[in-house]
């Protein structure tokens, strides 16, 4: 594997000058208690070998990139002990001590000693940068595929239109004729909008908030028209841009939630208000009703896509930097909150185009 390969640096320059000084300061401390004689002779020594071998590998790794961390090793290796052999005859050469590379076995023996300690070390470091990498490349491939099934599963929630839902409509729809013409073609008109956003978006892995809001508005009309006086409902998206990208069915099933579990079991009915909000990093889409509360069925059943399928779809689109929350306000009803990374957005957006 050669040195571009690597994700980011791979030598860990800081990390090893750290070590390397702090390892020559411990040989040289044990150099100069075993022979005690000149201590920054020793120092000298000690640290010319280790300089020596950091300025190799950052100079090989500069300008020869193409080069394995196996071969910047042994490069690094040899030039340890040539350097740093060198730096210690000139320290320690002179009539009273060594007058003759051959006299200085002993040195160089120690040298030796201390560059294979080194070369360990980073052999070490690379099995480990390899073993990382292998690991990335099996949890992206891993994402990929949980990002695959989760774009198929859509697909086939995209494909249909809830039927219950869809059988209501057109009975209440006959019914509204012959007692209100008015409101019956209204929500025929309304129903025809929701089934062709819902068609468009079967052949879109991404959506805009304005088709999202498009549907959800066409959806709450018609169960207003349902529910009469009973239900009303607010939508407000104040300095928040239509076109961001937004994954589809991760706020229609809340808005039905609401809906279902919340306003209609109540005998005076409610409200619901959608809040959509932006700032630099993040959208939050926010759903509030002041229904009946949280119900045991809301996460496991009914109309729509159940909370852990949403949550499920933030986890594997967003790789856990997006959240779905579901509280409980004191003054009743159910508030649910999802915070989406709008830099995901922009790179879910990105593939959505190249699948298309």
């Amino acid at each position: 594997m050669s040195q571009s390969e690597y994700t980011g640096n791979p030598f860990p320059w800081l990390k090893s000058v750290a070590i390397t000084s702090a390892f020559c300061l411990g040989i040289a401390i044990v150099t100069y208690i075993v022979w005690p004689d000149n201590f920054y002779e020793d120092l000298a020594v000690s640290f010319g070998y280790g300089a020596s071998a950091i300025a190799t590998a950052r100079f090989t790794t500069y300008f020869f990139p193409s080069l394995s961390y196996r071969q910047v090793n042994v490069l690094t290796v040899l030039s340890a002990m040539v350097l740093g052999t060198a730096n210690a005859f000139y320290w320690l050469s002179g009539p009273d001590t060594y007058q003759s590379l051959a006299e200085m076995k002993p040195v160089i023996m120690l040298a030796l000693l201390f560059t294979l300690i080194c070369f360990y070390y980073f052999y070490s470091y690379e099995q480990k940068l390899l073993a990382q990498h292998e690991m990335e490349q099996v949890r992206r491939k891993q994402s990929e595929q949980e990002k695959a099934l989760v774009l198929s599963q859509l697909r086939q929630l995209q494909s249909q239109i809830e039927p219950h839902f869809l059988f209501n409509t057109l009975a209440n729809a006959i019914a509204l004729i012959d007692q209100d013409t008015a409101k019956a073609k209204l929500m025929l008109v309304r129903l025809t909008d929701l089934l062709h956003t819902n068609l468009h978006r079967t052949r879109a892995d991404v959506t805009t908030l304005e088709e999202e809001i498009g549907l959800i508005s066409a959806y709450l009309d018609i169960q207003q028209i349902r529910l009469g006086d009973r239900l009303s409902y607010q939508i407000i998206s104040n300095d928040v841009s239509l076109t961001l990208p937004i994954p589809p069915f991760l706020i229609q099933p809340l808005v039905e939630n609401a809906v279902y579990y919340g306003i209609e079991p109540k005998g005076e009915g409610g409200a619901i208000e959608l809040h959509i909000e932006e700032d630099k990093h993040e959208l939050v889409v926010q759903v509030k009703d002041n229904g009946k509360g949280i119900q045991p069925t809301m996460s496991s059943g009914g109309n729509g896509v159940s909370l852990e399928n949403i949550r499920g779809r933030l986890v594997s689109l967003f790789d856990n930097k997006a959240s779905l929350t579901i509280k409980e306000p004191l003054e009743g009803g159910v508030t649910a909150t999802i915070c989406l990374p709008k830099a995901q957005l922009m790179t879910l957006q990105e593939q959505g185009e190249v699948h298309g």
